[in-house]
């Protein structure tokens, strides 16, 4: 009789178990938090009798419905959990779980491996040859061209990259070291907080977090920090300068110290960690000069703007993100950026006093691209060389 009973119970606990998924589909009595990175739901599809005799209908109802299933994110959550704990392996994105649980972008492995997102020799050299040019010009025009290396993570800690990601013996060449290597030898004003960083790790290690793929707010402030003085002394001027007043450290993350782990659907993050977080100010003072300045670059600029370097140290400023969008106060306050294609770029850029360029190394193959801007710089300089 007892065992009766109790199979009773485990048949409607499974039962139970089972319905669950259908009743949250049908009734959505829980709410479930989204997936993170880039997953997104298929639609529905409507039926016809000429999809359902090709198949198509079938296979895009099926994908609907799969995706629509209840619990999915928290089974997903999960099923990645365990793959992530049990065999240190990432589901899906394009994160990499390192050892001592760092975590990389493959991108940015793979371009330090000399794997791929590479300019060939000759590529790197035509781009660079270019580039200089662009500066001199720039140079005859009183104005002060920076190219800037922002920092690689695998380069500054290539012992946390996954083992099984490492080159064995003699590692390829890649777009870091060419461009390091022409640009010394064609004399681009260069400032390479790649070199830097590498240089800092083991005094200052919170310049990268584990979970992050950009430099730490901290690493960010003490780049801008960098630059400033940087412009100052090729300018002979004298910024407003970052004041920190007090090292700040908290257990919880701020964007985008954690973006890689965000990146992927996990319970718990894979790593504990203290950030660090100074509490700053920009020194004032009337006889401080605030240069016009143009920013080029990737998502390593985000942070400056975020952190007040650009309405403070600078004027008139202007980000255009991979020379295809135009970023300024307006769009910080809201307003949507202007395409590149509908601006009159260079009328602004010959307006300004710096032209600063900041691109990380996976970015440096999208030199050679048309629509970059050394070669429309080039062409605008070089209408007869075009």
């Amino acid at each position: 009789m007892e065992n009766t009973i109790a199979k009773r119970w485990l048949f409607t606990l499974l039962s139970v178990v089972l319905l669950l998924p259908f009743l949250q589909q049908c009734l959505h009595f829980v709410e479930s938090g989204p997936l993170l990175g880039a997953f997104t739901r298929s639609p529905d599809v409507a039926f016809s009798y000429k999809g359902w005799l090709a198949g198509s209908y079938q296979k895009q109802k099926t994908l609907f419905l799969n995706d629509g299933v209840g619990f999915r994110p928290d089974l997903v959550r999960v099923n990645d959990q365990i793959n992530c704990s049990v065999f240190r392996k990432l589901a899906g994105g394009d994160a990499q779980l390192g050892v001592d649980n760092y975590l990389f972008s493959m991108a940015y492995i793979d371009e330090y491996e000399g794997r791929m997102y590479c300019l060939s020799e000759r590529q790197a050299r035509d781009e660079i040859r270019k580039l200089k040019q662009i500066q001199d010009t720039l140079d005859r025009m009183g104005k002060t061209f920076v190219f800037t290396y922002a920092p690689s993570k695998p380069y500054i800690f290539p012992e946390k990259i996954p083992r099984i990601l490492r080159s064995r013996g003699v590692q390829k060449p890649n777009s870091y070291g060419a461009f390091k290597r022409l640009s010394d030898s064609f004399g681009v004003r260069q400032l390479d907080f790649n070199a830097l960083f590498m240089a800092m790790k083991d005094t200052a290690p919170d310049i990268f977090t584990k979970q992050g793929c950009h430099w730490s707010l901290r690493g960010s402030l003490l780049a801008a920090d960098t630059l400033i003085k940087f412009i100052e002394r090729e300018r002979k001027i004298e910024m407003p300068e970052i004041v920190i007043t007090k090292m700040a450290y908290s257990d919880v993350p701020r964007s985008p110290d954690n973006d890689l782990l965000n990146s992927i659907n996990l319970i718990w993050p894979v790593a504990k960690e203290r950030f660090c977080y100074p509490e700053y100010h920009y020194s004032p003072g009337d006889k401080k000069t605030k240069p016009k300045t143009v920013f080029i670059g990737d998502s390593f600029v985000w942070q400056w703007i975020d952190q007040g370097v650009m309405e403070n140290a600078t004027s008139d400023w202007e980000f255009w993100y991979y020379f295809g969008q135009v970023n300024d106060q307006k769009t910080r306050g809201g307003a949507a950026a202007t395409a590149l294609d509908n601006y009159d770029w260079p009328k602004v850029m010959l307006d300004a006093d710096c032209v600063v360029v900041v691109f990380t190394p996976m970015n440096f193959f999208r030199f050679a691209d048309s629509t970059m801007f050394i070669e429309k710089m080039y062409d605008y300089f070089y209408p007869a060389q075009k």
